[in-house]
């Protein structure tokens, strides 16, 4: 009689629309069974994630902020693949990759082990290949059914937005590349000041400028030297203040000839990854902002 009862509690439960936690479920079922209002993940029939686990999500770089660090449990972190679900929608489905993987995943990702990021975040990545030709697709961490999940419960953050302002080409000059940084949250952020920080360790913490031809998908770049930087000093960062923009130049004085046509250029701006504890994110007037953001523009060379 126990087990006719129990598949008949849960319908009510679903009927009534109540929630049902992660951890009042046993065994895996189907995972209609088990959704929850807001941001949801589900991996083998099971919610890795919810609302629950959720301090904020910094919509910008696609991370998610843990109310603890070990809500993201290490018996979910093996290659296979899960599902985003808003408000009970499926949204989009992820791969979760080891960095050590033989293959090349496409489409959004969870990398493990968590190497480049600290264990109170989980970034839900773009894999290198569809980085590569993003500019071509749309990006399904970008739906806004997600957003208005998120704000359900307060958890939707801007984050920082950032975008190419302009590009300038000299064949003896170089390349002059201006970035409008801007943040709508009610928080003020601390970034990696290209200025601060020197273009060599600025350029260990991003690849920079790539240009990929339109038409023959030849691609060029920049020959900056890298310089190993590890850590998040807040000295080698500016404070971009709540509802504040701020204009950033970076040239490249020795940059791969260009010939005339029309390009599709990338930047990945950088912020830090691995600010070891939650308590280090927060300086006396601000937040340092962790994470990455894939920037696209057309550009002409003529």
């Amino acid at each position: 009689m126990r087990r006719a009862i129990a598949p008949f509690i849960l319908l009510l439960f679903l009927a009534a629309g109540c929630e049902i936690e992660k951890d009042q479920v046993d065994e895996p079922l189907d995972p209609s069974l088990h959704l929850t209002d807001g941001f949801c993940l589900i991996k083998d029939s099971r919610v890795v994630l919810n609302h629950y686990d959720i301090d904020y999500y910094d919509y910008s770089a696609h991370m998610i902020y843990l109310k603890s660090p070990d809500a993201f449990e290490e018996e979910f972190k093996y290659m296979d693949a899960g599902t985003i679900y808003a408000d009970s929608s499926r949204i989009y489905d992820l791969s979760f990759v080891s960095y050590a993987a033989s293959y090349i995943p496409q489409g959004p990702v969870i990398w493990f082990p968590s190497i480049f990021s600290p264990d109170y975040v989980v970034p839900i990545d773009q894999a290198w290949l569809t980085v590569l030709l993003g500019a071509d697709e749309d990006d399904p961490r970008e739906d806004p059914r997600i957003v208005e999940a998120l704000k359900k419960y307060g958890q939707f953050r801007h984050g920082l937005q950032c975008e190419i302002l302009s590009f300038w080409y000299n064949a003896e000059d170089g390349v002059i590349l201006e970035l409008e940084l801007r943040n709508e949250d009610p928080l003020n952020y601390y970034y990696w000041d290209p200025e601060k920080l020197g273009m060599e360790h600025y350029h260990y913490v991003t690849n920079g400028l790539r240009l990929r031809d339109e038409d023959t998908g030849q691609s060029y770049t920049h020959h900056t030297q890298h310089l190993s930087w590890d850590g998040a000093d807040p000295d080698r960062m500016s404070l971009l203040e709540s509802d504040s923009s701020v204009v950033l130049t970076i040239t490249y004085e020795h940059f791969d000839e260009l010939p005339s046509g029309n390009y599709m250029a990338q930047f990945r701006f950088p912020g830090p990854y691995k600010v070891e504890t939650r308590d280090d994110l927060d300086l006396e007037d601000g937040r340092i902002w962790l994470g990455d953001i894939d920037l696209y523009s057309e550009v002409v060379v003529e």
